[in-house]
């Protein structure tokens, strides 16, 4: 069985991609425009959904940015550290070299054997501080060395799939909120977003954050997620020129608004979820603009 490829997984080897991708300057004026309306808690719903999928999504650049922090900062607070004990030690070091003397020092013998002891333990501090300058953190070795271990990589590959449909469903979560300002007692179980947010607030907006090609296609590559494995199924065919049969190719090119496919599957990066994240935020910019 160890021998056996049970799935193809493929990741962006960018460490960068895992940035954070929610937008707060968009967050506050959005905030600001439904303060005093009845869309206030669909929107605080949503942030809230948003915000935790963008901490999930830039958890691997925050591992490794953590670390980084983490080494940097021992070494820094080491050279602190021994400024604070240097004199301490000089003293030591002279009053040691004179016990073990067969002689005492006269005062201008032991001040320039301070002297000589101080400088020393400055060179070293130098020596120190130029190696720390010199040897900084090896963030892309470091990237490298993650993005090759397996398990690392199924983290990946999970989070990346688990944001993509986070981001839709509680974009979706949003819509029946919205809907329920006007139906309270709206469940999409019995009546599709599609037609509920269409009768209560036309077909106009309807069309722009529904309907709309690219949040449909969303919505469908969501739903091969969630529902057949990632596979591209007969569905997704119309939207055939989104995707690219990349099986086989080593470094695959890596677009947000295009979906790559290994043996069929497809396969979620960063910048897909990113770009979603952008479709749906001008959605909802839209509807806040016409409702609040």
């Amino acid at each position: 069985m160890d021998n056996v490829i049970v799935d193809t997984r493929l990741i962006d080897p960018n460490l960068v991609s895992y940035e954070k991708f929610f937008d707060h300057d968009w967050c506050a004026r959005i905030f600001e425009a439904v303060k005093n309306s009845p869309l206030s808690d669909s929107v605080n719903a949503l942030i809230v959904a948003w915000r935790s999928t963008n901490g999930a999504h830039i958890l691997p650049w925050l591992m490794v940015e953590s670390l980084k922090s983490f080494a940097e900062g021992e070494v820094d607070r080491n050279l602190r550290y021994r400024v604070s004990y240097s004199d301490k030690v000089i003293q030591g070091l002279v009053g040691k070299i004179e016990a073990r003397m067969q002689y005492s020092l006269n005062f201008d013998q032991r001040r320039k054997l301070k002297s000589v002891v101080a400088k020393i333990e400055e060179d070293a501090h130098q020596a120190i501080k130029a190696a720390r300058s010199a040897t900084p953190f090896d963030t892309s070795g470091y990237w490298d060395y993650l993005t090759h271990a397996s398990e690392f990589q199924f983290c990946i590959l999970g989070i990346q799939r688990i944001n993509y449909g986070s981001l839709f469903f509680a974009y979706e979560d949003f819509l029946a909120n919205v809907i329920r300002t006007k139906e309270p007692t709206y469940s999409s179980k019995k009546t599709p977003i599609k037609d509920a947010f269409t009768t209560q607030f036309g077909d106009q907006l309807a069309n722009y954050c529904w309907n709309h090609e690219e949040v449909d296609l969303a919505r469908l590559v969501r739903n091969a997620l969630a529902h057949n494995g990632g596979r591209f199924g007969k569905d997704l065919r119309k939207y055939q020129p989104r995707f690219t049969d990349v099986t086989g190719i080593s470094a695959p090119p890596i677009q947000g608004e295009l979906f790559n496919l290994e043996d069929g599957k497809i396969q979620i990066t960063p910048d897909n979820t990113k770009y979603l994240f952008g479709v749906l935020k001008e959605c909802v910019s839209e509807i806040v603009k016409c409702l609040a």
